[in-house]
């Protein structure tokens, strides 16, 4: 994996974990903090698209029609990560402070089982689409990659949080807040 990638998935995962801990990144939605997230995406996505063409042995004109694709199905997949993180985050942060009941807790359910239920059927719409322009043994090439640089997210996030760690777990959390595990 590039020094780049590495450092994007160490970001992104800090990001990930200022939030899920309630902690401000540093700005409104779309504020400044959001702005590097974006280029962390952007370096991931050239990841991507750099082993896509050698790793799939694509044409020069495959890989300008999957490519958009394989952009829109990560884009989806980090739009559903975030409102499910939306979510937990807002779920805990009413049980935290008090001001939860049961019609606000029920709302924000709502939000994430929505999002939980709209996720398959949107990546699985993105995987035909990819699909569509790669021969059987590309597509086969291509699952096989999506897998290995979620393997290697995981490993990286997973030190993340080994040199965080303190006496009760990562962060010092319980059984009853494990980390977020984002994709």
């Amino acid at each position: 994996m590039s020094r780049a990638l590495a450092l994007a998935l160490v970001v992104v995962s800090a990001a990930g974990a200022a939030a899920q801990e309630g902690r401000p990144e540093g700005g409104p939605e779309g504020g400044p903090q959001r702005r590097p997230r974006e280029e962390i995406f952007r370096m991931v996505d050239t990841y991507v698209a750099e082993h896509l063409q050698e790793r799939l042995a694509l044409s020069d004109e495959q890989l300008n029609r999957v490519l958009p694709l394989v952009r829109k199905l990560n884009a989806d997949r980090r739009r559903f990560a975030e409102r499910r993180m939306r979510s937990i985050v807002q779920m805990r942060r009413m049980l935290k402070d008090g001001t939860a009941n049961d019609a606000r807790i029920a709302e924000v359910l709502q939000q994430l089982k929505a999002a939980e239920m709209e996720e398959p059927v949107a990546v699985r719409a993105g995987h035909d689409a990819v699909d569509a322009v790669l021969t059987p043994m590309q597509q086969a090439q291509f699952r096989i990659l999506e897998a290995e640089i979620e393997h290697r997210m995981r490993q990286v996030m997973a030190r993340v949080r080994g040199q965080r760690s303190g006496p009760g777990g990562p962060r010092g959390e319980d059984a009853s807040h494990p980390p977020h595990d984002p994709r």
